[in-house]
C-alpha cells in the first residue's frame, strides 16, 4: 500500500516539475527589480544606477535572442526626463511606442509632458 503512494507521488511529481518553466517570451533582466526597489524604498537607488542597469539588460536582451520587455524603454525615458536628457527621453518613448504599439496613449501623453516641461 504504501508503495503504490509512493508511486503516486513520484509520478505527480515528475508531473508537476514539467508544468514549471522559465521560458518567458521576453527579457526582464534588473528591471522588475529596479521598478520595485525604486517603490518600496525611493532614493535607495539612484537614476544614473537605474539607467546603468537597465541598459546593461538591453545589451544582454540581444545575446538572450528574446524581445525586451514591455515598459524597460518606457522607464528608460522617465529616467533621462528625471536627469533633463529630453532627447534621451524622447528617444526612449519612441522606442516602446515602436516596439509596442498598444501603449500608443499612454507614450504620448509622457512625450507631451516631456515637452511641456522642456521650457522649464
Amino acid at each position: 500500500m504504501f508503495h503504490k503512494y509512493l508511486i503516486v507521488l513520484s509520478i505527480n511529481a515528475v508531473l508537476l516539475s514539467g508544468c514549471v518553466s522559465n521560458n518567458s517570451l521576453y527579457y526582464w533582466g534588473e528591471y522588475e527589480s529596479v521598478v520595485r526597489q525604486s517603490y518600496v524604498d525611493p532614493g535607495s537607488m539612484d537614476v544614473q544606477t537605474q539607467i546603468e542597469k537597465l541598459n546593461v539588460d538591453l545589451q544582454k536582451t540581444e545575446a538572450s535572442g528574446k524581445k525586451i520587455a514591455p515598459g524597460i524603454y518606457a522607464h528608460l525615458g522617465v529616467l533621462y526626463a528625471e536627469q533633463g536628457k529630453r532627447e534621451q527621453s524622447r528617444a526612449a518613448f519612441l522606442q516602446e511606442k515602436s516596439l509596442f504599439p498598444e501603449s500608443s496613449i499612454l507614450i504620448d501623453g509622457m512625450l507631451n509632458r516631456v515637452k511641456e516641461n522642456q521650457g522649464n
